[in-house]
């Protein structure tokens, strides 16, 4: 019986040993190699080399001279027939109806699954536009020729939308028009 114990023992902890350290290590290597931005979290970074956010997470703007994400749902997971959700959105309505009184596109009060998508629809980011325009003092038809210009099309061109890295419209919005003077 001890002879039995032993060998089970040890069988697992080879097996904990090269399914729990060897074979993560062995993966992250080749995907370190293979796909070094992806591997790294597709980390953006600016001309110094310093990260700014990642491609694949919401960032928060407040600015009203920056596109904004859709909101977060980090720290709730509430049912779609809960009461306190439908007050958050409520409150969402009316705290961004004071920028545009244009109905509003559902991306822009309602969380994705994670709550920490990146992206925007095309109609989210086309109802920001004016805002944009007007607090970087440009021409609105810029801000649209750059929406169009970083469009993603969905997923293999069948899965999802169209829609808008967040964080990259508005570093091409600074690149292109410079950072505005109340950025935060």
């Amino acid at each position: 019986m001890k002879k039995e114990l032993l060998i089970a023992f040890s069988v697992s902890l080879i097996t904990l040993f090269f399914t729990g350290v060897i074979y993560p290590f062995l993966i992250g290597q080749i995907a370190d190699s293979l796909f070094p931005y992806t591997a790294s979290g597709s980390l953006i970074k600016n001309e110094q080399g310093q990260v700014i956010g990642s491609e694949l997470l919401r960032q928060n703007f407040k600015n009203p001279a920056y596109f904004f994400p859709r909101p977060s749902a980090e720290k709730s997971n509430l049912a779609p027939t809960s009461k306190l959700l439908l007050t958050r959105i409520q409150e969402r309505i009316a705290e961004i109806k004071k920028i545009n009184t244009n109905p509003i596109p559902i991306d822009l009060v309602t969380s994705s699954a994670s709550g920490l998508d990146p992206h925007i629809s095309v109609e989210a980011a086309l109802w920001q536009a004016p805002q944009i325009a007007l607090h970087r003092n440009i021409d609105l038809k810029h801000i649209i020729t750059l929406i169009e210009r970083l469009r993603e099309d969905p997923q293999f061109y069948i899965l999802g939308e169209k829609r808008l890295n967040v964080l990259k419209l508005n570093l091409a919005l600074d690149a292109s028009f410079g950072v505005p003077v109340e950025s935060l």
